[in-house]
Formats: C-alpha cells, structure tokens, sequence
C-alpha cells in the first residue's frame, strides 16, 4: 500500500513533560484515519509536528506526496479570520495571500461546497459568525489548494447537528475523489462513520493502529438479559448448562444470541420474570477505553 505519512519514534518535550513518546504512525494513501485519545494525550502536538508548526525534539517523519503548493491542507488552531470582511472577502483574501488567484466563481462554489450557500451574497461579516459558520470557512480556505492529504483538528466543534452531517458527506465526498484525511476527534460516533483506520493515542504514546475491519473482528458483542428478581439458586441451576456471566445482581451476559434464547425459553417456561433481552455490540468508545486502561502493546 502506498504510505502518505510515516513517523520513526516522533517525540516532543516542553520543558518538564513528554507531550508524544516514540509514535511510529503509518498513514496510507485513501485513509480517512481517526486519531483519538483523551485531551492533552498528545494528538494536537503530533500535527503541529507534521505540519511543520513544531519542531519534533528527537524522531522524524515524512511525507510521501508530490512537490507542490498547498498539497497538504490543515485546520489545527481556532479559524482565524479579517473580522470586519464577509465570508467571500476573506476567501478571495487568503486565496490571493496565500498565491492560488481563485477566481469568485470558484470561491463561491467553494463557499457552497461547505455549506456557506447563504453567505454567497450577504453583506454579513466574521465577526457575526457562530463557532460552526466560522469552521466551515476554515475548510474552504484549507480546500483552496486541492489538497492532497488534510488534517483536521476537531473539526466538529461548534456545529450543530445539521453541520456536523455536511462537514461529514464533505469528508467522504472528498475522500471518494483521492483525498487522505487525519482526523482528530473526541466525538467517537462521529468519526466511526466516515474513519477507515484509527489510532489510539494516551498519555503521548501511541497504543494501536487498528482498521476498521480488525477492529469490528476484535470488538466485543453479547446477548443481556435483565430479570425482574435478583438472580438467585434456581436460576442458576436452569442455566447451568449454558454459557453466561452474572454483570449484576438482576443481568445476565450470554456470549451467543441461541444461548440467550435457550436461556430464555428455560426462564419462561419457569415463571421467571424477564425484563428485557437485547443484543449489545462494543462500540469504538468502549473499545477504546479498554485499549487504553491496557496500555501501548497490550
């Protein structure tokens, strides 16, 4: 597979603490790769690294894309914009800062693109935008160079429901056309429905890169049956010859959905009460939150 990004034992210090220990990441070309840890584990320090905003304190990475202007895109600090320009004005701006010479055409189908359709022609300025208006304008100014590989830092924050599904179908858009993604997020159900690999990262150290396929093979998943009554001597003797746990004084854990409905049956046909039977499946958060109580190799 072809590797966008490669990082060899990458660590930073400032001063007294360790901010990222030894990561070696891998990112290959076509990844939408969801970066997640806890606040201060070390995911914003690793793409001020890679973006060349830090400088790494022992380690290197690299980056296997094409010498041109703008090939990688990043959103990593809170958008910064003129205040007193509207959403048009501070796009023709950048994009004339930054050397692309977009034409307003172009900017406006960008400006559409990130769902900013209704500031096309409005005399509104930045400095009236919300949180979310002002993220989406950060994408278009990050999509004025075509980028080949982009890097988000939260680029969920601020958006309401509604934003957050755009932001979403533009990533994957943008993803079916060639573009790689690192996405750094804590909204785990968000990021589980556009990432195709994850890394997991605590405390500074990176503890598993997984894809998606792996990590719904490893993922866990049982049946729960909750009684009515404290589960007792007699339920235990029904169910003697099935395969359960006890996860509370009234819930029972099957590791099979038949041996729930056996068990089930039996529960029945002896006037124990049930109270609910339902299929659980272990979800990136819980997934994540084991893998790092573990800890890196585990």
């Amino acid at each position: 597979m072809d590797i966008i990004l490669q990082t060899n034992n990458l660590s930073k210090r400032f001063k007294n603490k360790l901010a990222l220990k030894n990561v070696n990441m891998t990112i290959y070309r076509g990844d939408i790769y969801g970066f997640v840890g806890e606040n201060g584990a070390g995911k914003s320090t690793l793409i001020r690294l890679v973006t060349n905003i830090l400088r790494p304190s022992t380690g290197s990475y690299s980056l296997n894309l094409p010498k041109r202007l703008g090939v990688v895109g990043a959103i990593v600090e809170s958008p910064a914009f003129h205040p007193g320009l509207n959403a048009l004005q501070n796009l023709r701006y950048q994009s004339d800062l930054l050397g692309y010479k977009k034409t307003d055409e172009e900017l406006l189908v960008l400006l559409d693109k990130v769902g900013l359709e209704e500031q096309r022609n409005s005399k509104k300025v930045v400095k009236n935008f919300s949180l979310g208006m002002k993220q989406r304008l950060s994408i278009a100014v990050t999509l004025l160079s075509n980028p080949e590989f982009i890097l988000l830092d939260e680029p969920m924050n601020g958006l309401d429901p509604a934003g957050i599904k755009e932001m979403r179908d533009l990533i994957l858009e943008l993803n079916r056309k060639g573009t790689t993604f690192l996405i750094s997020s804590h909204i785990l159900t968000e990021l589980d429905k556009v990432a195709t690999r994850y890394g997991f990262i605590s405390h500074g150290e990176l503890v598993e890169e997984i894809s998606v396929r792996d990590l719904h093979k490893k993922a866990k998943s049982y049946t729960e049956v909750k009684l009515g009554s404290e589960v007792n001597a007699k339920v235990r003797e029904l169910l003697s010859g099935l395969n359960f746990k006890e996860a509370s004084a009234t819930t029972l854990h099957f590791a099979t959905v038949a041996e729930a409905q056996n068990a089930l049956k039996l529960l029945v046909a002896n006037d124990i009460s049930v109270t609910s039977f339902e299929e659980i499946h272990e979800t990136i958060e819980d997934y994540y939150l084991q893998k790092i109580n573990k800890g890196v190799g585990a």
